[in-house]
């Protein structure tokens, strides 16, 4: 018997607003298309210093700080990436699940 894959994929779709070359919003959403989060980097400064959760994407079925933490974890990843332009990037994150 196989094991059960764990996890979940994500869609992080990373928007340069300002159009300065630097990603400063990434919007990520479920393979349904529905929204799940939003990071954003206000100042523009390759720093995520905003955040919105809108689903469960621990699995728990609540949305909690567990969520935030979450997402700030990968979107900070993505942030840091230097070469990241805009554009979709399909996420597989393990110890994630939809609630």
């Amino acid at each position: 018997m196989k094991a059960e894959e764990k996890g979940v994929y994500i869609y992080a779709n990373m928007l340069d607003l300002n159009q300065d070359g630097k990603v400063d919003m990434i919007s990520f959403v479920d393979p349904k298309g529905r929204g799940i989060a939003v990071a954003v980097d206000r100042h523009h400064d390759g720093t995520m210093d905003h955040i919105h959760v809108f689903q469960d994407v621990t699995g728990d079925g609540k949305l909690d700080m567990e969520d935030t933490k979450l997402i700030k974890r990968e979107a900070a990843k993505l942030f840091r990436q230097a070469e990241i332009s805009e554009g979709q990037i399909e996420l597989f994150i393990e110890d994630a699940g939809y609630g």
